[in-house]
């Protein structure tokens, strides 16, 4: 189930089925669908997307293991 506000119905849930496309953007992921009306809508939902992070730096070697 999916919460949407259609200018029409107002507040209403629906289900995956009415949903007709998802995409991510900068600002969340905007999910375009169907209301049981018929009124085409969409809304971006969920946080801005976070910029990815840099991979981890490798571990430090473990002296105690070392070979001398």
């Amino acid at each position: 189930m999916f919460d949407i506000t259609c200018d029409h119905c107002g507040r209403i849930l629906i289900g995956l089925d009415r949903i007709t496309s998802m995409h991510p953007t900068d600002e969340g992921l905007r999910v375009a669908y169907v209301c049981w009306c018929g009124r085409a809508g969409a809304e971006v939902t969920s946080r801005a997307r976070r910029a990815r992070l840099a991979p981890a730096p490798a571990p430090a070697p473990d002296h105690e293991h070392a070979i001398a």
